[in-house]
């Protein structure tokens, strides 16, 4: 491998990373935050696979876009958009023409006019944006699924349910698209409930009004991306004050952590929505053995599309380390495997996540089951 070979390659919000690679002139660079949870398992998940398989895959340098020339982080979403395009440009000034991170919706949305207007011979990667706002032709290859897809999954619930409880988080892009986007649907039903992004309104006041009309034919769906919130709302409940409905957690990016006081709080009514494939490769069943929660699925696709993308390759006959890596017209990733997990107990005590249903849109694994 060529050391004088260098991509620059930009995650989500905060960061920025360089990859080495063995073809000259390309460029990848990662914008991503340094406190975003689904951006720091993104940058552990690289980092074990550049460390496990150096032979494989090149090292990313990164560069944190929500962190001021002083050292602080900075929470103002224009401003780091602002960074990412700053970054864009110094290293696209440089020759790269590849660019991978904008794993939040509302920061890829602000760079696309980067990518229309002066980056014009450049691409990029995103790693878990998903907001179904951003489903047109781009010069982006999303690799997570569209929030249409996960909704529709869990449309014979949703069709059938009094209410929809919305937990979402304020000034994102995916959050806000997702309203109307089931309100169209299920017109009459949301009652919303805006999680401000520091969590300081998820009290259980608060909760015990969001749910003081709750029926037995309600549901909720957690849309939450900011920092710890999807933790910061499970530990809410508890044996005294449980869950009011069954709960869908609709933020595949990401596991929440779970405090044990609230396990008999959600116990059978919270439930986890996960891309997960039937159909992955060694590489992707190494990672998630060694990496658990810690590991973004994501990740392994892109080191393969990256080398792919950085020699000019036809990516339309690549193989794939989870589900089938496949484009549509709008270079959104096609083909999915979502599975429905829900939090249960066993009869000795312990608490684990039991595979309830998968929903398939994967040609390979339909013909495999």
């Amino acid at each position: 491998m060529s050391n004088s070979s260098v991509i620059s390659s930009i995650k989500n919000v905060t960061t920025s990373s360089i990859i080495n690679i063995i073809v000259s002139n390309t460029t990848l660079l990662l914008l991503e935050t340094s406190v975003l949870k689904s951006d720091l398992n993104i940058e552990k998940t690289f980092k074990y696979c550049w460390d496990k398989y150096p032979e494989l895959f090149g090292k990313i340098k990164i560069v944190y876009t929500d962190v001021d020339v002083n050292g602080n982080v900075i929470i103002d979403n224009n401003k780091i958009i602002e960074n990412n395009i700053n970054y864009l440009n110094e290293y696209y000034n440089k020759g790269y023409k590849l660019f991978v991170g904008f794993s939040v919706s509302t920061i890829l949305k602000g760079v696309l006019p980067w990518f229309e207007t002066t980056g014009v011979d450049a691409k990029g990667i995103s790693l878990t944006s998903s907001s179904i706002s951003l489903k047109f032709p781009k010069p982006i290859y999303r690799l997570q699924i569209n929030d249409n897809k996960t909704i529709l999954s869990l449309d014979s619930i949703l069709q059938t349910s009094n209410k929809i409880y919305y937990i979402y988080s304020e000034d994102e892009e995916t959050s806000n698209t997702n309203i109307n986007f089931i309100n169209s649907l299920y017109p009459d039903k949301i009652v919303p409930f805006l999680v401000k992004s520091d969590s300081s309104n998820l009290t259980l006041d608060n909760m015990k009004e969001l749910y003081k009309d709750v029926d037995d034919n309600s549901v909720s769906i957690m849309y939450l991306f900011i920092n710890n919130q999807e933790s910061n709302f499970l530990k809410l409940f508890n044996e005294e004050y449980t869950l009011q409905t069954p709960t869908y957690d609709c933020n595949i990016s990401v596991n929440a952590e779970i405090n044990p006081l609230s396990n008999f709080g959600i116990v059978n009514r919270y439930h986890n929505i996960s891309n997960l494939s039937l159909s992955t490769s060694k590489l992707y069943r190494d990672c998630l053995g060694n990496l658990g929660d810690v590991f973004v699925p994501t990740v392994t696709n892109a080191l393969l599309l990256i080398n792919n993308l950085a020699i000019n390759s036809n990516i339309n006959t690549l193989s794939s380390h989870n589900s089938i890596l496949e484009f549509d017209e709008n270079n959104d990733i096609k083909y999915y495997t979502l599975l429905d997990q829900v939090y249960a107990s066993k009869s000795n005590g312990d608490f684990y996540f039991d595979k309830i249903v998968y929903t398939l849109y994967d040609p390979f694994v339909k013909k495999s089951v």
